[in-house]
């Protein structure tokens, strides 16, 4: 191809690509058919002119995804590019994790949402949910409305045509007495109750060791204590994991106002939202309880998770899902 060549591919895909300059315009502009525009264009594709690149945020990655479930003792995993930063992985994390929802919830379907930054932010993305109903998994934390449970249910209602099932209460009552009051409210005691119909429940992973977790400043001095000698390493709906996948039977839990062990393991469908590589070692022990099916995390999370051990049992045991598993899209 000589330089007179070159320069006219140039020229007409830098009208084409760069200034959105129709075909039938750059016919006539350069006294040419559309179709010799086409064929050109095509050309300068071909001959390394024009060079194309995607920057996909969410792209998947269908192979590691594969063997990191395989590694975890999953259903399944999606595994996406990790962001530039922690607000930016959170952002892919969300959008992937709402994509595999709407995939999943099927009509008349109660969907249990925990909460935490990420299910905030999965708050922003979902939407056009099937008519379903959905639930808070836990009771409030803080005064962050942004992060609230609560909250979190609000904004999907509102893009969707969906009920939501509110819990006005604190995830953390002050004292036993004042959880038991909290639970035999009707209102509260009406929404407890429904846990037992889950069809999905999706899950934040909060860190105990090393302490990634908003949950650290929200229990007392003699809490932390006990749970530090109990060993503790994750958090999920306020449920507290060993290492070893077991819970921890700690003074604080049974101030805790939220879905059950037993709720969870019942559920057909956990989708664990999780992404740091520093939270790795949280999301093992998450993952060898048996409380979740499936996880969504970035890639660099990915590679910390298959340099720990594999999990080999599920410590807390699952009862099998009769209803069938919903394979993630792939994507091209």
């Amino acid at each position: 191809m000589d330089d007179v060549q070159r320069r006219l591919l140039s020229a007409i895909a830098r009208r084409y690509y760069l200034e959105d300059a129709a075909k039938t315009d750059l016919a006539k502009e350069f006294s040419m058919s559309r179709f010799r525009v086409a064929r050109l264009l095509q050309q300068a594709r071909e001959t390394g002119v024009v060079t194309i690149e995607i920057n996909d945020l969410d792209e998947r990655r269908d192979a590691l995804s594969a063997d990191l479930a395989e590694h975890l003792l999953l259903d399944e995993c999606v595994v996406v590019k990790a962001g530039e930063d922690e607000e930016d992985n959170r952002r892919r994390l969300a959008r992937a994790a709402s994509l595999r929802i709407k995939e999943q919830v099927r009509d008349g379907d109660l969907l249990g949402l925990s909460w935490g930054r990420t299910l905030a932010a999965i708050g922003e993305e979902l939407a056009d949910l099937p008519p379903c109903t959905i639930i808070q998994l836990t009771g409030t934390v803080g005064n962050d409305l942004r992060q609230s449970p609560v909250e979190v249910i609000r904004r999907i209602a509102g893009r969707s045509s969906v009920d939501a099932v509110a819990i006005f209460a604190p995830l953390f009552a002050a004292s036993e007495t004042a959880a038991q009051t909290f639970r035999s409210d009707p209102a509260v005691r009406g929404a407890l109750e429904r846990y037992a119909d889950l069809s999905l429940a999706v899950l934040a992973v909060g860190s105990w060791t090393p302490p990634i977790t908003q949950l650290d400043t929200l229990v007392t001095e003699a809490d932390r204590a006990e749970l530090a000698l109990e060993g503790t390493l994750a958090e999920v709906a306020g449920i507290f994991l060993r290492e070893d996948g077991s819970t921890v039977d700690a003074a604080v839990t049974r101030r805790r106002i939220s879905v059950s062990v037993d709720e969870l393991l019942a559920t057909p469908q956990v989708l664990a939202v999780a992404g740091s590589v520093e939270k790795a070692p949280a999301i093992a022990a998450t993952a060898r309880s048996g409380l979740i099916t499936s996880l969504v995390t970035d890639d660099r999370t990915a590679g910390a998770l298959l340099a720990l051990p594999a999990v080999e049992s599920h410590a807390l045991g699952r009862r099998p899902s009769s209803r069938p598993h919903v394979p993630a899209r792939r994507t091209s």
